[in-house]
Order: C-alpha cells, then sequence, then structure tokens
C-alpha cells in the first residue's frame, strides 16, 4: 500500500482545504514534515487515522468522547456554522493481478446537537465510486491496513517510551502477536461462549438460586465500577507521569544550560586547588634545597678546573719543598768530593751545573704560593652529583610547570560555575518537579497494587457466580442439555486456548529473532546481546547475553530502552508481512544525540517503503537533516497562520 496524498478541510487547526502530495520513489522512501508544538502535526496524524478508521480510530485527544461529540469537537472554529468538515485520502494497493488507486473521502456536518453528529462515507476505486466498498468500510479497510495493526505503523515518538520498560514490552509483544495471528477473535470469540454459558446455566437455575444470583450479580456490578475507577485513577496517573517526564527532561536541560549542575563540583575543585597548591609550595621546598646542594657549582666549571690545576701545584710545590730539602746538602757533599778529587775542571763544572739547575727547578716548584691547601679529594664524584641534581631539578621544574597548568585549568573551572542565587530558581523547580514525580510513582504504585487485589476479587465473584449457576436440578432434560452444551463449551474454550498456544510457539521464534535483529541493527552494538527470549506464557522479554546469561534491564541505557520498543514495533510490523507505509509524530523526541543518529542512520531509510515524519524544530536538524537528506523525497512546513487562522502546509523544511 502507498499513500498518494492527503487532503484536509475544516479539520482541527486547519481551516478551508489543505493537499499534500504523499508519493515517494524506491530510493527516496521519506516524506519530512516540520512544524512547531501546536502547529498541526498531530492534527495531521490524527486526520490520517480517522479518515481509515472514522469510530474505531486511536485519535490523540478523543479520550472517552462520543464518537458524534468528537466529529463536532474536530471542526475548526474559525469556520461559517454551514461550512462541512472533510477528509479525502487517495492511495494504492497492490494485489498479485494488478495495482488500483482508492479514493476515501468522510465529511460530516455539525448536528444542532453535536452528540448527533453523523459522518458519511464514500469509497472510490479507479475513479469511480463503490458502494459496496463504502458500505462494508470497516471490513474493506482491515485488508489494507487492519486496524488491529494500525499501532505498528502509526506512532508517536515521545510516546514510546511508555513501552520502553522491558518489564512493560511483554504486553505490546502479546497484543502484535495475537494481532498478527488473528488470535484476538478467539479470544473475543471465548468471551463470547462464556456469555452464552452463563446465560444458558442462568435459565436453567432453581427458583431458591434467583435471589443469590441477582445479588451476585450486583456485586458484581459495583465491584466493576470500583474497578473502572482504578483503572481510571491508573491510566490518568500514567499520563502526568508521563508529562511530568517530559517537564523534568526539559528542567534538566535549563539547569544543564545554566551551569547549575556544576554546583556540586564546587567543593571537590576547591579541594584540588589546594591540593595542588600544597604540591606547589612543596616543589618549592625541593628546589630550595636543591640550590643549596652542588648545583651551584655547575654554574662555575672553569672555576672548578682552576682550582683542581692549583691544587695539584700545591702538591708539587710541596713535594718540590721536601725533595729539595734532602738533596740540598747530598748536592753540597757530591760537589766537595768531586772538588777534592782529581778530575778536570770542565767535568765539574758540568756536573756542578746540573745541581746548580735541578735546585733551581726544585726551588721554583717550592716557591709557588699555596693558597687553597685542600686535597684534590674533596672534586671526587663532584661531576656525578652536579648530573644527579640538576636532572632532579628538571623534573622538579616539569613537575612544577604541569601543577601550575592544572592549577590555571582548575581556576578556569571554579570561574564557571555559577553563583547559587543565579540559579536557585531552576534548581528548586528540577526539585519540585522530581519531587512531584516521586510522589505520583508512588501512588501509582499504591494504586497498581490495589487495582490487583481489584482484579483477584473480581475473578473470585466470577467463580461464585459460575458455582452458582451450576447449583441447579440436573433432573430435567433441559437441565441436563444445558450442562451438556456448557460442557462443549468448556471444551471448545479449552481447544481454542490450546491452538492459541501452539501457534503463539510456532511463531514466537520468528519474533525473537527479528526483535534480536532489529535491536543489533539499531544499536550497531553486537556484544550487547546476542539473542532475545519471549516467554509464552507471559510474553515477558528476556534479553540474553554473549555468554548465555541474562542481561538485566537496568544494563541498557534510557536511549537503549526507546530503541528496543522501537526495535520491537519494527520486528512485529516486519513479521506481519505487509508492505505498509510508516508515520512517526516526533520521531526522536526523547532522544539523546547518540540514540537520534542510530535511528538516522539505521532505522528511518529502511522502516518501510513510504515513511512520514512530523518533526520539530529541536528534533531533525543540523547533522541529522544532513545525514536524513539522501533519503528524502518531499519535504513540507507546518506552521499557523495568525492572520488566516489556520495552519499551512507549504513546501520546504526549516532550514530552507
Amino acid at each position: 500500500m502507498q499513500l498518494k496524498s492527503l487532503t484536509i478541510e475544516n479539520f482541527g487547526i486547519y481551516k478551508g482545504p489543505h493537499s499534500v502530495d504523499l508519493t515517494v520513489s524506491e530510493k527516496k522512501p521519506v516524506i519530512l514534515f516540520g512544524g512547531l508544538n501546536g502547529g498541526g502535526k498531530t492534527t495531521f496524524l490524527d486526520a490520517l487515522q480517522l479518515v481509515l478508521y472514522g469510530k474505531h480510530a486511536r485519535c490523540s485527544n478523543r479520550g472517552s468522547q462520543a464518537f458524534g461529540t468528537y466529529l463536532a469537537s474536530t471542526k475548526n472554529r474559525f469556520t461559517e456554522p454551514s461550512d462541512n468538515v472533510s477528509l479525502k485520502l487517495e492511495f494504492s494497493h497492490r494485489t498479485d493481478t494488478n495495482e488500483q488507486v482508492y479514493t476515501v473521502q468522510r465529511s460530516w456536518f455539525i448536528a444542532k446537537q453535536p452528540e448527533n453528529t453523523r459522518d458519511k462515507l464514500q469509497v472510490l476505486c479507479d475513479g469511480e465510486v463503490d458502494d459496496f466498498i463504502s458500505s462494508n468500510w470497516d471490513d474493506f479497510v482491515n485488508e489494507f491496513i487492519p486496524q488491529s495493526l494500525s499501532d505498528l505503523f502509526f506512532f508517536d515518538g515521545e510516546k514510546i517510551e511508555n513501552l520502553a520498560n522491558p518489564e512493560r514490552s511483554s504486553e505490546l509483544i502479546q497484543t502484535g502477536l495475537e494481532n498478527l495471528l488473528g488470535l484476538d477473535l478467539l479470544t473475543q470469540i471465548q468471551n463470547d461462549l462464556s456469555v452464552i454459558e452463563n446465560e444458558r446455566k442462568k435459565t436453567n437455575i432453581d427458583e431458591t438460586l434467583i435471589k443469590k444470583v441477582s445479588d451476585c450479580e450486583s456485586e458484581i456490578g459495583e465491584h466493576d465500577i470500583i474497578l473502572r475507577s482504578l483503572r481510571n485513577e491508573v491510566a490518568n496517573l500514567e499520563q502526568s507521569i508521563s508529562e511530568l517526564n517530559v517537564q523534568i527532561n526539559k528542567a534538566r536541560q535549563n539547569v544543564r544550560k545554566s551551569g547549575a549542575h556544576l554546583i556540586e563540583d564546587r567543593d571537590s575543585l576547591k579541594f584540588e586547588l589546594g591540593a595542588v597548591d600544597r604540591q606547589l609550595k612543596d616543589n618549592l621546598q625541593q628546589r630550595v634545597r636543591l640550590d643549596a646542594g652542588a648545583g651551584p657549582l655547575g654554574l662555575v666549571p672553569d672555576l672548578i678546573k682552576e682550582t683542581q690545576q692549583q691544587i695539584k701545584l700545591e702538591v708539587e710545590a710541596k713535594q718540590a719543598k721536601s725533595v729539595d730539602n734532602s738533596t740540598t746538602e747530598y748536592e753540597s757533599q757530591i760537589l766537595s768530593i768531586l772538588s777534592e778529587g782529581k778530575i778536570d775542571s770542565s767535568t765539574y763544572s758540568a756536573i756542578k751545573k746540573l745541581i746548580d739547575e735541578n735546585q733551581s727547578k726544585r726551588r721554583s716548584f717550592a716557591n709557588i704560593d699555596s693558597y687553597v691547601d685542600l686535597p684534590l679529594s674533596i672534586f671526587t664524584g663532584l661531576d656525578e652529583r652536579i648530573a644527579s641534581e640538576q636532572a632532579e631539578r628538571n623534573k622538579l621544574r616539569k613537575e612544577r610547570e604541569d601543577l601550575q597548568e592544572k592549577q590555571a585549568l582548575l581556576a578556569k573551572q571554579e570561574e564557571a560555575i555559577p553563583d547559587y542565587n543565579d540559579v536557585k530558581v531552576v534548581l528548586n523547580e528540577l526539585a519540585t518537579l522530581e519531587a512531584e514525580f516521586n510522589n505520583k510513582q508512588v501512588l501509582l504504585e499504591h494504586n497498581n497494587r490495589m487495582l490487583e487485589q481489584a482484579i483477584a476479587k473480581r475473578e473470585v465473584l466470577n467463580t461464585k457466580y459460575t458455582n452458582l449457576l451450576t447449583q441447579q436440578n440436573k433432573d430435567t432434560f433441559e437441565q441436563k442439555r444445558t450442562l451438556q452444551v456448557c460442557d462443549h463449551v468448556d471444551r471448545l474454550k479449552d481447544t481454542m486456548q490450546s491452538f492459541a498456544k501452539t501457534m503463539i510457539k510456532e511463531n514466537i521464534k520468528l519474533i525473537e529473532r527479528k526483535i534480536a535483529e532489529k535491536f543489533i541493527g539499531l544499536t550497531r552494538k553486537d556484544d550487547l546481546i546476542s539473542s532475545v527470549s519471549v516467554n509464552t506464557e507471559t510474553f515477558a522479554l528476556t534479553l540474553i547475553s554473549h555468554e548465555g546469561d541474562v542481561l538485566a534491564p537496568s544494563r541498557l541505557s534510557a536511549g537503549e530502552r526507546q530503541l528496543l520498543a522501537i526495535a520491537i514495533l519494527s520486528a512485529l510490523a516486519d513479521a506481519s508481512g505487509k508492505e505498509l507505509p510508516t508515520v512517526i509524530d516526533t520521531p526522536l523526541g526523547r532522544l539523546d544525540g547518540r540514540h537520534r543518529s542510530k535511528l538516522i542512520d539505521n532505522y528511518f531509510p529502511n522502516a518501510a517503503s513510504q515513511v512520514l515524519l512530523l518533526s520539530t524544530d529541536e528534533e531533525i536538524t543540523g547533522k541529522y537533516y544532513k545525514a536524513l537528506k539522501p533519503f528524502i523525497n518531499r519535504e513540507y512546513h507546518i506552521a499557523f497562520d495568525e492572520q488566516e487562522k489556520t495552519s499551512t502546509i507549504s513546501e520546504g523544511y526549516f532550514n530552507d
């Protein structure tokens, strides 16, 4: 099935006629509508469902209103009293042999008494009015888009969060399976058989039991009122909690925008700044200690070298003095002996000259001034010590630079923290909303427990009522016949129930595989789960890890739980085997950036052969719009015209 066009006239916020071309191509299946909240996106979705399903449509703001009253309330309030309201949808439907084009037009005038308003339906097939289909449209529409499956193809993205909890997904899976397999019809037949059984038994009870039966029926009636009241309270609380959740998310965004979420980090930042300051002081003390050691000597290497040379000279001078004192007398004795001996004068003169030269040389060393007077050993290991202290000094300098950089960063972060008085309004707003949310959660849990008790009591009353009806005289033929009929009814109900369980078991594996494939495809995390399991009795969904362990729902982020709900919807829609368009209102409303990208990249382009997205200005924009652009066939902008008092649908998107 492919939608071709939708025309809205005087419906809701749309005054006068507004027609939209909905045709797409195979490679570009997406039609993108952009509009602000309250501009008419949800009204557009309501129009689609209303023109198809009439009184059975699940429109957003109908509630418990009678259909006539609801039709009257949908008329645009700026139109003339004599104007009518009409919706016209054109679509094509392909069978194995051919393709036909249908035009469904639903229109109505407002009656004097609004509750008496009635709609008029006309269906054209290939341009010609088909009276038979028009008269039996409620049956024919299920051939195109079964009403029981419509929630799989028309849904509100913001309300998907209600299905995102894995513990609540069992209801979605059960409903989807029953609708896909036609088991909802079996359930209705079982209920009808129960009514027949009770009525049959009731006509044959003894007179003495009539009052007991009547009292039991009254008690059941009174209890049903209580049961309905509890269910309404639970539904209202769930709706209120859902709305509060939206407000809390907006309040949290305001807190983050104002920087109020940083206030709780102030003390830890101050503590870190103090620790950095202490580390800097300790670093300074260590550098001062190093500067008091051998380090400064590394600044005068030439002076140290000269000092070492001077010490060596002084050592040689001391040695020269010692040698001179011991050899001078010895040399004098040698010369005296030589002078007395018979040697020639030239030899004597040469020896004397040599002795005088050695003596002069020794005395020149001995006369060197000694002002250092230190051993040369004081310089042993000095170079190594200077190098070691220099390396430690470089390390301390690098540590100081890192600490100063960290100190500057922490100081900048501290400056970014706003004053509490500037942000206390947004913090108080968030705290108030969260407190109200928690209180309503507690109240919801309490009401759910009361509802469970009321349901249990209703079952007890049903059993009591059935027992009263069976307490009768079985002697007459009619009574025996009644018992036989009731016995056959019980067997038939058991057979249908057994058949339903068998059908579910045979098809559950397909659903499990498709849910797992869709979820892994959306998250692009092959290591998150390996498979899913659905209990055939409770329809509870269990996630299985690659190690074969059960993956607790708490392991999933809020965004992943929403992706899981979308995966369930997509799997059930895929399992239906029907080529139907998918229409999503506020498709990215509750998702963060990372999970929005996953839907843009992995879901919307492949959700169906025709995908209608009704987006606000804060959803499909920027990088998300660019990523989706290659798959967009048409773009429309829905905006309210204050002068004309109507919303209009024009070509182009927000950023056009």
